[in-house]
């Protein structure tokens, strides 16, 4: 009977302990009106690239990309948090501002991990992409 306490105190704290190690880390979902074309520009800031002013020198570096680097299309924002969802994130808040008299849907999203590669783990930007794979 003692040893099971003992093996149940061991286990609770080694529990809080990994509880304890884990950081809380954002993810910003941003959409706006495509100029030419209908459809949303989406970007994800996930802090880990430089940052850019909100459209006019965004490039590419904020979009997601898949395994090859060759960028993933979001049908709108409802996909891209769906995207976000299955890759352990959860949903924290939305809103809009206006940038230039263009709208621009935000989505923050949240995500507990040790580390914020734990944190990315199954996605990627095309910038931390070019950074993986610098040749």
């Amino acid at each position: 009977m003692k040893r099971l306490i003992f093996i149940l105190l061991v286990g609770i704290c080694l529990f809080n302990v990994s509880k304890a190690q884990t950081n809380t880390y954002y993810c910003e979902i941003k959409g706006a009106e495509k100029e030419i074309s209908s459809g949303l520009n989406i970007v994800f800031d996930l802090g880990t690239g430089p940052v850019y002013g909100v459209w006019s020198n965004l490039k590419d570096n904020q979009k997601m990309v898949d395994q090859n680097g060759k960028e993933i299309k979001f049908n709108s924002m409802v996909d891209a948090g769906n995207y976000m969802s299955s890759k352990g994130w959860k949903f924290l808040q939305a809103y809009s501002s206006t940038y230039s008299s263009d709208c621009i849907i935000h989505w923050i999203f949240t995500k507990e991990a040790a580390t914020i590669e734990e944190a990315m783990q199954g996605i990627e930007t095309k910038e931390t992409f070019k950074k993986k794979h610098k040749k």
